[in-house]
């Protein structure tokens, strides 16, 4: 654990704003002093930011686009939403998969038509004077269906799920508790054209959406094993309630560390269990983003046991199933960065957080890693404008009295920093490294000092 002064310097917060603003807009000025450099950057993120409204930019792909080859290799399987599993076809198309597919292509738009095809994505749009949209789609009995409503701009979607007699299957309003998107995954009870019915949340939310079915194929569950204390595997939760078991042999006094690292946007929880069944620890997003961590130093020896299941959302919410990487490691987390880096660390965080408290959306959406970006449904600087006021509802705190910066002892390209704001108040914010620039994934209250 390194600690760095409450302000972190001003060379360091300018440089990071300036690369920042460079990597938004695109902008290599090789001829042009620092400053004229910066401000082109800026002019031209803040005229990319108001072109975006009507021109949408998946910055979620540009930013995964930009990831190091050594992380690629270390999560294959990272998406962002809208990406279908084509080359998985026996097993379950998760959220963040699917969401993928077809953001390298336009969405079909035609508005003599509500029938939908088999993963295509279909723009369409609520008027001030439209109360819904029907759609229709062909689906067998026990089939499993994902719907995935994306709202545009200010639209926020409600989409509910409906048998060919308009009975209820399902009903969702937003995907997460900060992604306003629709999800739903639900069994077809009965064979036929099921109906989905898209509303806005109320008369603000209209306005443009895409709509995407998928009927998901689920594979036999063989995610279950024992793992040597050192080792990972990976594993998949196909459905909402899938539960994966993992065992492993520990001796007592050795000090264990469990990490349970999901693709970009799954969010997983752990629960570990001592030899004699009793459970000892639950986490959910202990880890990067909406991993689970848990370390322990074991009392008894004998064969431990960890259960992944999808992490539980409000009533009306879905979780994000899809893959992860179980790892068990010997040692306790320890600090994994260095003075320089820890610096380059609390000015991204710092950086990240002005732009938080100012509603600056080009800058937020500049620095916004690929685990932000699904958690939040950013596909550009429109969608951030729409969540500025819900962000900016959040205690951002004042003056900043203490900045502990962490490394990952698992994952080098990862880093958290905590802003403390009063005794017991702290802000966290997890971070990753792409092209050699830190991006915050995630931020959040933490009670109490970290560690």
């Amino acid at each position: 654990m390194l600690q760095i002064s409450e302000r972190v310097p001003r060379a360091v917060v300018g440089l990071f704003i300036g690369l920042a603003l460079l990597a938004a807009a695109g902008v290599a000025c090789s001829d042009d002093s620092p400053e004229q450099a910066q401000q082109q950057a800026q002019e031209e993120a803040v005229a990319q930011a108001q072109e975006q409204e009507s021109q949408p930019i998946d910055a979620a792909e540009q930013a995964q686009s930009d990831e190091p080859a050594e992380q690629q290799a270390e999560a294959p399987a990272q998406e962002q939403p809208q990406q279908a599993a084509a080359d998985e076809p026996q097993q379950a198309a998760e959220p963040e998969q699917a969401q993928q597919a077809g953001q390298s292509e336009q969405p079909v738009s035609d508005p003599d038509r509500d029938t939908l095809i088999e993963g295509e994505r279909f723009a369409s749009s609520l008027g001030p004077d439209e109360d819904e949209k029907q759609f229709r789609f062909q689906a067998a009995a026990g089939a499993w269906l994902r719907v995935f409503v994306d709202g545009k701009g200010g639209m926020d979607p409600i989409a509910t799920l409906l048998q060919p007699d308009g009975t209820e299957i399902a009903v969702n309003d937003d995907l997460s508790t900060t992604n306003r998107d629709s999800l739903i995954i639900a069994q077809i009870p009965a064979e036929g054209l099921q109906f989905i019915r898209v509303q806005p949340f109320d008369s603000n939310s209209i306005g443009e959406f895409t709509i995407q079915v998928q009927t998901l194929t689920i594979g036999a569950d063989d995610d279950n094993a024992v793992i040597s204390v050192g080792a990972s595997a990976d594993g998949r939760l196909n459905t909402p309630g899938d539960v994966d078991v993992f065992e492993f042999q520990v001796e007592a006094g050795q000090q264990i560390l469990v990490l349970v690292d999901g693709d970009t946007g799954v969010d997983v929880f752990a629960q570990v269990f001592q030899p004699d069944g009793n459970l000892l620890q639950i986490d959910d997003d202990g880890g990067h983003g909406l991993d689970a961590e848990v370390y322990f130093t074991a009392e008894t020896a004998g064969l431990w046991r960890v259960e992944v299941w999808p992490a539980s959302n409000n009533v009306g919410q879905r979780q994000l199933i899809g893959a992860y990487r179980i790892t068990v490691e010997e040692g306790l987390p320890t600090s994994a960065v260095d003075e320089a880096v820890a610096s380059d660390l609390a000015g991204a965080a710092l950086t990240f957080l002005q732009a938080l408290r100012d509603g600056d959306s080009a800058t937020i959406l500049a620095l916004a890693g690929p685990e932000a970006l699904t958690i939040w449904g950013w596909d550009d600087a429109g969608d951030v404008g729409r969540d500025i006021r819900k962000i900016q509802s959040i205690d951002l705190g004042g003056e900043i009295l203490q900045t502990v910066s962490f490394g990952d002892v698992l994952h080098p390209a990862r880093g958290r920093v905590y802003f403390q704001l009063s005794e017991t108040d702290w802000l966290r914010f997890e971070l990753i490294q792409l092209s050699g620039h830190w991006l915050v994934d995630d931020w959040a209250h933490s009670i109490g000092p970290p560690g």
